[in-house]
């Protein structure tokens, strides 16, 4: 017994001081040492030393596999996933049992005393052991799902803020040019006004042009401001960090098309996506409890050696108990386990059609952004060529300066209007991918599409299957 408590294990106390956790938070910084240290493992071959020269989509969800939180939350539970794996292999501990007696008038000839020891062991079979092991390793399969399914969680977040800042800075800097023009066209229909001639309402449409042109200054300023918020976010560091970082996206102008490749990944996605996986492992956990349940409804055998010295006597006890199926036979819990595992059956059916769907409708949503995003790009052309052709009549004596800067500001009201439809087009080709879990263009494709390219370690990490 002594040799055994030795083995045991003893309780350290790790108390959180939230003071020092936001310290550490506030220090991160995305061209740490530190984190360059631990990047070695998860760069892909060929990828230039940390930290890069600019940070696009890959480096920036590189670092937030280390740095992120959530991804820290989410790794922490599949560890507690593999240590239920060592209490469901564990055989079952003995009890003991010691009883003591003393007679208060004691018998000639005899002991006064009687002492015994009894023990119990159950006899757990190998079966019940194994259908414990195997719902401990669904329970780790389902964690290592749930932490690729946050993975791209991550990374649609980081992709969307991303996206977010990029176009909020281009909306800003159109925004502030209108706000300019706007300032001078209403000047001039000022003066135009005080010499008699324009219209007091034109004046009037003027000053409500350039009102509007400040608030959409101001909506641009406090996007750019939230999505630097998320992506800071998304990423693992306070939002600082990110004030000397670089940000780049190769390819926001130009959409991929997903035609070629969609096919391949939605056949995928509709017999393996994360969450379809997810749903087989839970039918699979409900498969074991039945069995278990099934199990339950034999009896189970205890052993119970022990020693008695019963007043002189000495004694050996071989006891034998076992349950008794008199009144139930486990109907009740097997039930309830059948019920369960034909709802986690529906469910997977349910998972199915979602993705279906979901694929379906956010390929329509893409196809029809990137018409619009063409229609719009066409009516930028256009209004950009009739500024030209007023600027030209203008320098010619043929247009005055008020007919210059409503074609600069219908140029540039165009070119809003192309923002807006180039970000939803964006937004429908990251609904394409997440319908189908996979990047479909873009650098990010090195990261979760090479998986070979990385450890064991580094490939978990990742959230790739092997």
């Amino acid at each position: 017994m002594a040799l055994a408590l030795a083995g045991c294990a003893s309780y350290q106390p790790k108390p959180i001081d939230t003071a020092a956790t936001h310290a550490q938070w506030q220090a991160r910084r995305l061209d740490d040492p530190a984190l360059a240290e631990r990047m070695r493992t998860l760069l892909p071959a060929g990828h230039e030393a940390w930290p890069p020269s600019a940070y696009g989509r890959s480096e920036l969800l590189l670092a937030a596999l280390v740095l992120n939180p959530d991804l820290a939350e989410a790794r922490a539970h599949l560890a507690e996933a593999d240590a239920a794996i060592r209490t469901a292999k564990a055989l079952p501990n003995p009890t003991v049992s010691l009883a003591l007696e003393r007679y208060t008038q004691s018998q000639a000839g005899s002991s006064p005393w009687l002492w015994g020891i009894t023990t119990d062991m159950l006899i757990d079979t190998l079966l019940r052991r194994r259908l414990r092991a195997d719902l401990a390793n669904a329970g780790v399969r389902g964690a290592r799902l749930d932490y690729a399914e946050k993975v791209w969680d991550v990374r649609r977040n980081l992709r969307t803020a991303l996206a977010d800042v990029m176009l909020a800075q281009r909306q800003q800097k159109l925004a502030d040019q209108t706000v300019a023009k706007a300032g001078e066209l209403q000047a001039a229909l000022q003066q135009r006004h005080a010499l008699g001639e324009t219209l007091p309402a034109e004046v009037l449409q003027s000053a409500q042009t350039l009102a509007q042109a400040r608030n959409e200054s101001a909506a641009a300023a406090q996007r750019s401001a939230d999505a630097r918020a998320r992506l800071a976010r998304a990423v693992g560091v306070p939002v600082q960090a990110l004030d000397d970082v670089h940000l780049r996206w190769d390819g926001l102008d130009t959409p991929a098309a997903v035609n070629d490749r969609l096919p391949a990944l939605a056949e995928r996605a509709q017999l393996s996506r994360a969450d379809l996986e997810r749903a087989l492992v839970d039918y699979d956990s409900r498969e074991t409890e039945l069995h278990q349940q099934v199990r339950a409804q034999y009896p189970q055998v205890s052993l119970g050696p022990g020693y008695t010295y019963d007043h002189g006597v000495r004694k050996l006890q071989f006891n034998l108990s076992t349950t008794l199926p008199i009144f139930n036979q486990n109907q009740g819990p097997i039930a309830e386990a059948e019920a369960r595992r034909e709802a986690a059956g529906k469910h997977v059916e349910a998972v199915q059609a979602t993705i279906d769907s979901e694929i379906v409708a956010a390929s329509a949503k893409y196809d029809a952004a990137l018409r619009a995003l063409s229609a719009a790009r066409g009516g930028q052309q256009a209004a950009q060529k009739l500024q030209r052709q007023i600027e030209l009549g203008h320098a010619h004596g043929e247009d005055d300066r008020v007919a210059v800067l409503n074609a600069q500001l219908a140029a540039l009201a165009a070119g809003q209007a192309e923002l807006v439809a180039l970000d939803q087009a964006q937004q429908g080709l990251g609904a394409v991918e997440d319908a189908v879990r996979a990047p479909l263009e873009g650098d990010e494709v090195s990261v979760f599409g090479d998986c070979s390219s990385l450890s064991a370690s580094s490939a978990e990490r990742v959230g790739c299957s092997r």
